[in-house]
């Protein structure tokens, strides 16, 4: 990362003010995130002047929960933080792919003064990935149970659709 580059991003006001109707959701998750005395006393011991790249669209529910996590710590470390949308800055994710693949957000990639990569994360917390794939699987197994009936009727329909529309 350059240094001049970095300060292309968007600030935060910048980020929260082009986030249109999700302004205010933003501003209240922000004002959610508490931390307990023991999170903050770690947070204290964490490096100071970090500067904070974030690859982010307002749109990501992702996004929206986890970010207004950092900007909290942001303020308690005394990091600066830039944002850039993923969608406008599209080589930016590329060394950051979820599982080499996946352009997930946010990404939050942590440089030190000298503009050095120190560390990034991406996406969401491991616990609250872990909870989601299984109650998706869930969800998954309980639907196709439900409507198998229903559905195979769907699937034939669409089957004969496809070679009658060949035709």
């Amino acid at each position: 990362m350059d240094k001049d580059y970095f300060y292309q991003g968007e600030t935060i006001e910048e980020f929260l003010s082009n986030s249109n109707e999700l302004n205010d959701k933003y501003r209240q998750h922000i004002i959610e995130v508490q931390f307990d005395d023991d999170l903050l006393a770690q947070v204290a011991e964490m490096p100071a002047n970090l500067k904070v790249m974030v690859i982010a669209e307002p749109w990501s529910g992702d996004v929206l929960y986890y970010f207004p996590v950092l900007i909290r710590m942001a303020e308690q470390a005394g990091w600066e933080i830039r944002i850039f949308r993923r969608d406008s800055y599209p080589e930016l994710i590329l060394p950051y792919r979820k599982e080499g693949l996946y352009h997930s957000i946010p990404v939050y990639v942590f440089y030190d003064e000298e503009f050095n990569e120190v560390a990034h994360w991406i996406e969401r917390p491991a616990e609250a990935t872990r909870v989601i794939d299984e109650e998706s699987l869930n969800l998954r197994r309980r639907l196709r149970e439900e409507h198998k009936a229903e559905w195979r009727q769907e699937t034939i329909k669409e089957l004969v659709e496809l070679f009658h529309s060949q035709n």
